[in-house]
């Protein structure tokens, strides 16, 4: 990653002018400039008249803004979201989120950064990082994309944003940042990696260890996104320093390797990755998706002289109890399976148990997210009483952004766990 100058700005939006006039957009008769602000008399608001309904109708959207392939970005602003909570499954107000968009031709990538903003009475200052993403050249050269910072209403209820900052930082900023966000948190994953991992991705951890270059190309849905863009590239520079480690989220939200299984050059290939890591929670029960997906790999790279390494994972915590508490995938009656199928007691015959005989037979390395996953949520998070949700979806919601899909508080998790399977 060619790293900018720390603290450049990009983006700095106080809301004193007319925000039109500084290239922001607004979508639907709920979003306006708004009085009343932090560092003035002026903000935006962003609300859906009438509704309390979940909906991205109304938001507010930034300029255009040039990024560096990879490269960290601190997003700063103040908000105040007075009203009442709508939205089921977390205790999310609203949103926040960057969209990336390919220079040559100007479509949006389906691979966004998604967070919450919470409620609050009174203004209050708000702090995160985006990783940049980025296309790719015909020799697997990453290419620069522009990115906007949106901000999303839930509902009727009225959220004011003010004195938006983008600027560009540095891995160890972004580290310290992660560090206080998770010791915030008054649970710890309780997450003690099996001692037998690795052994079916040698290479990736070689280039680990000896400090080269390792990207990572993370196949799946709009979950396995929200993994994507938790800060495992900085955890694991700092586990291995001097290492340079690329992370490349491929997703479409909804899309599992039945869907990639047809796009495989497009998908993974062009990336050409030295670990492709495949998770989320859209890929169907059917182990020949995976075996055309592995089969295609492989053919390539016998071709091409490359050494493609992979790990599979199960479904990340998702998603909530709503709609239909059925939808739970975590249970406090899972525990962790073991990659070596002789390790576990019981290998339950599901999706958990298919994938992990299909990892062995195959010689792909495993990793049992919902296990691990439930083991925290049904263990120390709620003994903390951040664990199971009641029937309204609290306080398991804490973690989520709205009833699929992760806030900033779950990635913290989920980039901890692999930042633990990957670590010393």
């Amino acid at each position: 990653m060619i790293e900018v100058l720390a603290g450049a700005i990009i983006l700095y939006s106080t809301f004193e002018r007319s925000p039109t006039s500084e290239g922001w957009i607004f979508y639907g008769s709920g979003a306006s400039w708004a009085s009343g602000g932090t560092s003035g008399t002026r903000s935006i608001l962003v609300q859906h008249p009438g509704s309390t309904n979940y909906t991205f109708e109304d938001a507010w959207s930034s300029p255009l803004l040039n990024t560096t392939p990879l490269q960290w970005y601190r997003l700063s602003f103040n908000s105040k979201a007075p009203g009442k909570t709508n939205n089921p499954g977390s205790v999310g107000y609203g949103y926040w989120s960057a969209t990336f968009y390919d220079k040559q031709s100007g479509n949006q990538l389906p691979d966004a950064t998604f967070s919450s903003v919470f409620q609050s009475n009174n203004w209050v200052h708000n702090e995160f990082r985006i990783r940049a993403k980025a296309t790719v050249g015909s020799n697997g050269n990453l290419l620069p994309v522009q990115m906007r910072i949106n901000f999303h209403s839930l509902g009727s209820q009225p959220l004011y944003i003010d004195d938006v900052t983008v600027q560009a930082t540095t891995p160890q900023e972004v580290a310290q940042w992660a560090d206080g966000l998770y010791n915030s948190f008054p649970a710890k994953l309780n997450y003690v990696p099996k001692a037998n991992r690795w052994q079916r991705i040698p290479l990736a951890m070689q280039k680990l260890r000896n400090r080269e270059n390792l990207r990572i190309v993370m196949l799946g849905d709009s979950i396995q996104n929200d993994t994507a863009t938790a800060p495992i590239d900085v955890f694991l520079e700092r586990e291995y320093p001097g290492s340079n480690v690329e992370i490349i989220p491929s997703v479409i939200g909804g899309a599992g390797v039945q869907y990639y299984k047809n796009c495989v050059w497009d998908c993974i290939l062009k990336y050409k990755p030295d670990l492709l890591i495949i998770g989320g929670i859209s890929n169907g029960d059917n182990m020949s998706d995976f075996q055309s997906v592995v089969n295609q790999v492989r053919a390539s790279d016998r071709v091409t002289n490359h050494t493609t390494e992979i790990l599979l994972l199960t479904k990340a915590w998702s998603p909530n109890n709503y709609p239909n508490p059925i939808d739970y995938q975590l249970n406090p009656s899972i525990k962790e399976l073991d990659r070596n199928p002789t390790n576990n007691t019981i290998i339950p015959n599901d999706y958990r148990g298919h994938l992990l005989w299909f990892a062995y037979t195959n010689n792909l390395e495993y990793l049992d997210m919902t296990g691990i996953q439930s083991e925290f949520i049904y263990g120390v998070a709620a003994a903390a009483g951040l664990g199971s949700p009641d029937a309204n979806g609290n306080p398991y919601s804490i973690w989520m952004r709205d009833n699929y899909h992760l806030n900033d508080y779950g990635k913290q998790i989920l980039g901890r766990v692999l930042e633990r399977y990957f670590g010393q």
